[in-house]
Order: C-alpha cells, then sequence, then structure tokens
C-alpha cells in the first residue's frame, strides 16, 4: 500500500479560474499506517497582487523573494509520486494544483487531480461540531498550531490521517480504496531539475535585517565622492517617499551606489546625515513626539543605522536651522563638510502633485479604492490605469507585484504607501 502526500496551501484567493495563485504550500509525507517521515514548506511568489493579507498574514513583501511554483514543482512532483495526495477539503487544494502544475508545465495526463478528503471522512470518524479542521483537530485531540499556516495545516492534517487509521486499525479494506486506485494510476512527469530551490519560511522571510541590502553595495574607493553624492541622495529620497524602502528601491539604490562607486561606509554617511534632516524637520516645532521618534527609529533601522545615530541626528536637530528641510537635494552638503547641517527635504515634499496629475491605487487598501479615487478626483487628480505619463502609483503594499505595480516599476513611476499618500493630501 503507498504512503500519502499531505498537502496544505495558503492561496490569493478562492479560485484559480479568476488567476488566483499558490501563496504558501506546506507538505508533510506519512507512511502506509500514519508515521510522519519527511515534510517541508515554502512560501511561493505568485507573481501577482495579494488582497486577503488578513487571512493567512502573508505580505507582498513576504513572499518578493520566494520562489515561483514552477521553481518547487520537482521537489512537489518527488513528493506526490507513488502517493495518495491528502488535503482537508481536497477539492479545493487539488484545484489549485492543477492550475498551478499546468501553468508550469507538467502536469501528468490523467486530470483532474483525485486524492483523499480528511474533510469528508471526518463525518465517519469524528464527533465534531463543524467539519473544519480546528474542530476535528479538537474532537481528535490533535494541537492545531500554527493554524492558517500551510505547514502547521498541513501537519494537523496529517495528524487527522494518522488518527483514521488508529480507528481503522488495520482492519480489512480501507475505506478510501477508490481515491487510493485512483492516485496509483498517475503518471507523473520527470521535470528537468535545475539547482534545489530555495525555499522559504514565513519566519525567514521575516527574520530577514531590514538593511541587510546594503551588504550587497560593492567596495569600492573612490577618490572623491562630491560630484556622486546628488545622484545617490536624490535616488535615496525618491525611494523614502513613503518611509518604506520596498525591494526594488533596494536593488536600485545598491545599483546606483555601485556605478557611481560609493562604498558601504560611504553610503552610511549619507545616511547619517539624511536622518540628520529628517530629524531637524520633525524638530521644527521644537516637541519631539512620541510617533514621530519611532518615525525616526524605523528610518535609522531601514538605512542600516543604529540608536544612538537617532540620538546623535536629534541632538544636532536642536540647533540646525529649520529652514534646511525646504532646500533641494541637489544642495546636500558634501562629505567633506559632514558637520554642516544636512539640507535635504524629508518624505513626500520630494513630490509635488498638480491639478490633472495621473494618480493610480492598486492593491486591496485599509480605505476602500473608489473613495480613494473619488477624493483624488476631488482634489483635481485623475484617477486611472499605469501609463508613461502617471505622477504617482498608491499601493497597499510597496512590493504588490499587482500589473500596476510592475508597470509603474518599468516605468520609473514612483510607488508609495496608502498612509504616505493619505499624509501628502491632508487626509
Amino acid at each position: 500500500m503507498p504512503g500519502y502526500a499531505v498537502i496544505d496551501l495558503e492561496t490569493t484567493g478562492f479560485s484559480p479560474a479568476k488567476h488566483h495563485r499558490i501563496l504558501e504550500i506546506g507538505v508533510v509525507e506519512v507512511s502506509e499506517t500514519g508515521e510522519v517521515e519527511r515534510e517541508w514548506a515554502s512560501l511561493v511568489n505568485p507573481g501577482r497582487d495579494i488582497a486577503n493579507s488578513h487571512v493567512h498574514g502573508i505580505s507582498a513583501t513576504d513572499v518578493v523573494s520566494a520562489p515561483r511554483f514552477e521553481d518547487i514543482a520537482p521537489s512537489l512532483l518527488d513528493s506526490v509520486r507513488g502517493r495518495t495526495i491528502v488535503a482537508h477539503n481536497a477539492p479545493f487544494d487539488l484545484r489549485f494544483l492543477e492550475a498551478e502544475l499546468l501553468r508550469a508545465g507538467v502536469a501528468p495526463l490523467q486530470l483532474p487531480l483525485a486524492g483523499l478528503c480528511t474533510m469528508h471522512w471526518s463525518s465517519v470518524f469524528l464527533d465534531a461540531p463543524s467539519r473544519k479542521l480546528t474542530d476535528c483537530c479538537a474532537a481528535s485531540g490533535i494541537d492545531l498550531a500554527d493554524a492558517h499556516s500551510a505547514l502547521g495545516d498541513a501537519r494537523a492534517t496529517a495528524g487527522l490521517l494518522g488518527h483514521y487509521l488508529s480507528l481503522l486499525d488495520g482492519s480489512g479494506l480501507l475505506p478510501w480504496h477508490e481515491e487510493h486506485e485512483q492516485c496509483s494510476r498517475i503518471v507523473w512527469p520527470s521535470p528537468r531539475r535545475a539547482a534545489p530551490p530555495a525555499m522559504l519560511l514565513r519566519e525567514a522571510a521575516r527574520e530577514v535585517r531590514p538593511d541587510s541590502w546594503l551588504d550587497r553595495i560593492v567596495s569600492r574607493m573612490p577618490q572623491a565622492a562630491d560630484a556622486r553624492v546628488d545622484s545617490y541622495l536624490e535616488t535615496l529620497e525618491r525611494a523614502l517617499l513613503d518611509g518604506v524602502l520596498a525591494e526594488h528601491e533596494k536593488d536600485e539604490l545598491v545599483e546606483v551606489a555601485c556605478a557611481l562607486g560609493l562604498d558601504r561606509n560611504q553610503v552610511l554617511d549619507l545616511h547619517r546625515r539624511y536622518l540628520e534632516a529628517m530629524a531637524e524637520v520633525v524638530m521644527g516645532d521644537g516637541i519631539l513626539s512620541e510617533e514621530e521618534r519611532r518615525d525616526l527609529e524605523r528610518a535609522a533601522s531601514v538605512l542600516g543605522l543604529k540608536a544612538e545615530d537617532v540620538a546623535r541626528a536629534l541632538e544636532s536637530a536642536e540647533v540646525a536651522p529649520v529652514a534646511a528641510a525646504t532646500v533641494s537635494v541637489s544642495s546636500a552638503p558634501s562629505p567633506s563638510h559632514a558637520g554642516s547641517p544636512a539640507a535635504l527635504r524629508l518624505g513626500t515634499a520630494g513630490i509635488v502633485l498638480e491639478p490633472g496629475d495621473r494618480i493610480v491605487f492598486t492593491g486591496a487598501m485599509s480605505r476602500d479604492r473608489s473613495s480613494w479615487e473619488e477624493l483624488a478626483r476631488e482634489l483635481g487628480y485623475v484617477p486611472g490605469g499605469v501609463t508613461k505619463k502617471t505622477r504617482l502609483v498608491v499601493a497597499s503594499d510597496p512590493n504588490s507585484q499587482s500589473g500596476k505595480s510592475a508597470k509603474a516599476r518599468a516605468y520609473g513611476i514612483p510607488i508609495i504607501t496608502e498612509d504616505a499618500f493619505a499624509r501628502m493630501v491632508g487626509v
């Protein structure tokens, strides 16, 4: 009797027919008697926007560095080959697997896929108030840890399967022998395998240091950086329009720094003076609120700076002229004048909207998108799709992979967060 491949998926929506994709996959390989043999999991880059982060807790930023489904398909085929696929609400998971396997060009000829559904068999083996995974686990004494994570739910489903098998106690023909037979007839393809994919767990995606992108800057020691400072600071200011450095913005900053011959230490020096400019602006009224301090600390973390850099910037700001905040970034002092007051604009001051500017809203926003578009029209802006004339894209996540965001990056159009746009227009 073959073993089992227990699978759970987190997805961008409910229907692959509507172009929803797999976001995370968890696989637990189980023996024919119910013992766990191996398990693995990974986030999956869906190549599209993520509209239901509140359900599964996965954001666009989490999956930026995750493998695509076609990258992990060989590993998945290794797990299901010769095994019976198992899932809780198997029809849902199987539909998504079929769609992704077809898209990756590695689907078996025997479609639709077959599998064992632990939710279907729960009414036979359990006395649970519902067929939900949480209730089934509670009724069978299984600890459901990390609910709504693919590996957590796959482990729980594997536990349910083991519970069903223990109740059968090896007696006679298994009640799901038909599913066994169907799965045994599937001839899985053997895709050409490159290097093993770099799986990405949720925890690993969130443990990345916010300043780790600085490590990618090639160390080159230029004789003089004065002519290069303005270009880098201009790029930095544009990237930090919303106080967030998206992944594509980090890549651009690394590219600019390397092209200009700036090493990591020189870049950090520029970041310290940018932080000083931020401090000058927030201290313009002589009062530092807790929220303003948190903003400075978050910016420092992203820029690779420390708490003492924040303290030093605030000390400097107490005696620096507030007028520095209104000076263009092109007037930034050179490294030879490191003690001079920073002369940079802060945040969204780096972009000025004019009546008639085209603005695009994309992603699942905290405020209804149509409401934002209506407000934009009232302010004289033009909501619409992304063109080369678009002035700004407002996204729920700056790392959004929606079609609009991808086109904006290709055109070099700034992408800012919903909160940043709200501050910009005074909402």
